[in-house]
């Protein structure tokens, strides 16, 4: 009984810091998507170096509130700059998912490039997610 008890606790914790992760993600996205529509049909940058500059600040923003907010009852022993390294390389690799499936959405479907941007963080924001919390902020399950 004692072994239900616990894998429904942990189960709990993982959806409880899933839906604050993703409340995260709610606020990077609009910074993204804004940065971008900014940089792209106001100042007239090509959509993927908008979006490199966008998915980069938002990475940040992204980190800091995960780090206080969504993960911090569960975080031992990590130092912040080591979680910030691990975050932005987990980043980066989800930041090479999204520009490849907003190039090909907009290349090759015709797709709207802040539409196919949305359907590639969403995306990218799952495996993200998996891998941010194992690795970068330490938490197992």
């Amino acid at each position: 009984m004692e072994a239900d008890e616990k894998k429904k606790k942990n189960y709990s914790l993982f959806a409880k810091q899933a839906v604050k992760y993703y409340s995260v993600g709610v606020s990077g996205v609009l910074v993204n998507l804004g940065i971008l529509y900014l940089l792209t049909d106001f100042l007239g940058f090509w959509y993927l170096a908008s979006q490199i500059i966008a998915i980069s600040i938002s990475i940040t923003t992204n980190f800091f509130f995960n780090r206080s907010w969504t993960f911090r009852d569960s975080i031992e022993n990590q130092r912040t700059s080591e979680m910030y390294v691990k975050f932005i390389i987990v980043s980066l690799f989800g930041m090479g998912i999204q520009l490849g499936i907003t190039f090909l959405l907009v290349e090759n479907a015709a797709a709207y490039y802040l539409h196919a941007a949305g359907i590639a963080i969403v995306i990218a924001g799952a495996i993200n997610y998996i891998v941010n919390r194992r690795w970068t902020f330490g938490i197992k399950f």
